[in-house]
């Protein structure tokens, strides 16, 4: 017997659906707008600020380690997490693979990253010692090497009318481990798929180790900073033990590139990504020691920055999205300030606690719409009722309604009935005397 549900019980689970409905939609990423000050603020304590994107799986087969700490490709320790584990010094052979990693919002711990906004910070997660792009020391040719690969942040912003001039980056970031890896990551600047190019800028000028434009020996590895310094000649013992230089043939494995210096310098006319990579401190692990950093490296992919640029776009009037692609996991961010044409920099002692992301303001129309939608879904639904238990028409349809389901009901049972009677036959049949 089918039985209408009564309106009070639909009014009821119409409610409970609406404030699901309304839930998911509080919780969905909103876009960011500056605020009366032209600043734009996205911190990882709200959760509505950004959006996580996961990044790929790492499948790699048997690869040659031959020196120092795995981070930037010149083999070594690997920290670890995730289920996986890997040590090596010196030449050695062995398997890595590891699941996607996605930036994880992260409760601070009595180790680890300190001095995060509300006491939570996004990581990137598992820690096992990947880097972005994939391949020991590849350098990055092209955002798209990143796509698909690297997991990343993605703040939208909204730049309104009276707002467009140049916009710049300062981020809130902290290297993730206590021996110098986990501190790097890329900037990328986007609307609607498409990169918005930075500001025409300059960077030292590099060679690869064995250009022979320029004699190199070798380079020095710092097993601290991870960074891989160029020398002409061998350093002695102690500036530089034999155990952490790199002769050029080694060096070359891993694409080093070699500062030209002497003032050399080269034009980076429309910066498609800018590079975020070391700290003054290598193994601070604290927000508060660089509170606020906007010194990088255009199109960089050294394995520290030059701190010669600075991440600025000129954005006019329409909806952009900021990336921050990881290059080392482990990597700790704590949120964005991107000052607009007439905003300031960040001041160092100010203080942001949950909720103070710059969020736009959600437009009324948009707010009455979908009240009115679930408004119309519940009368509907109340009116559907209300027909079907009060009205003779209603009634009617109910019953023969009813009258239907219970005809096939029966329909089949009497079917079932005959196969069970012609089956019994059967057997009767089967086990009748056989005449001699």
């Amino acid at each position: 017997i089918i039985m209408a549900p009564s309106i009070a019980n639909l009014i009821v689970i119409s409610l409970t659906v609406f404030q699901g409905l309304t839930h998911h939609i509080d919780a969905k990423q909103q876009h960011l707008c500056a605020d009366k000050s032209g600043i734009f603020l996205g911190l990882a304590i709200d959760e509505n600020s950004y959006k996580s994107i996961l990044g790929s799986e790492l499948v790699e087969d048997t690869s040659e380690h031959e020196h120092g700490h795995n981070h930037t490709g010149w083999g070594g320790h690997n920290h670890t997490g995730g289920g996986t584990h890997n040590h090596t010094h010196g030449n050695h052979t062995f398997a890595r693979s590891g699941p996607p990693q996605q930036w994880v919002l992260t409760d601070k711990g009595s180790t680890g990253p300190k001095n995060s906004y509300g006491g939570r910070y996004l990581q990137v997660l598992p820690d096992i010692g990947r880097t972005y792009p994939s391949g020991h020391g590849k350098h990055l040719k092209s955002v798209n090497d990143l796509e698909g690969e690297s997991p990343y942040l993605s703040f939208r912003l909204r730049v309104e009318k009276g707002g467009e001039g140049w916009h710049t980056l300062f981020a809130r970031w902290t290297g993730g481990d206590d021996f110098g890896g986990g501190d790097s990551f890329y900037v990328v600047m986007k609307q609607k798929g498409n990169i918005i190019p930075g500001q025409r800028t300059v960077k030292p000028s590099v060679v690869p180790i064995d250009s022979g434009i320029i004699t190199f020996a070798g380079c020095c590895y710092n097993e601290l900073t991870h960074a891989c310094p160029c020398h002409h000649f061998k350093p002695d013992e102690n500036t530089c033990p034999d155990r952490d230089f790199l002769p050029v043939e080694r060096a070359v494995r891993y694409d080093k590139q070699c500062v030209v210096g002497e003032g050399m310098m080269d034009i980076v006319k429309a910066p498609q990504w800018y590079l975020f990579s070391g700290q003054e401190d290598a193994t601070a692990m604290d927000f508060e020691e660089e509170p606020w950093d906007t010194t990088c490296e255009a199109n960089g992919s050294n394995t520290a920055d030059s701190g010669h640029d600075f991440p600025s776009w000129n954005l006019e009037k329409g909806d952009y999205e900021l990336r921050v692609y990881a290059r080392e996991d482990g990597t700790a961010f704590d949120g964005i300030y991107i000052a607009g044409p007439d905003g300031v920099a960040p001041g160092i002692t100010h203080t942001y606690n949950t909720g103070d992301s710059t969020l736009c303001p959600r437009s009324s129309m948009g707010v009455f719409k979908t009240i009115g939608i679930f408004v119309l879904v519940g009368v509907g639904l109340v009116g559907l009722v209300a027909f079907l238990t009060i009205t003779d028409q209603g009634q009617e349809v109910t019953h023969q309604g009813r009258l239907i389901i219970n005809r096939v009901f029966h329909s089949n049972s009497a079917q079932d009935s005959i196969r069970h009677y012609e089956q019994m036959e059967q057997l009767d049949v089967n086990y009748l005397p056989q005449a001699s």
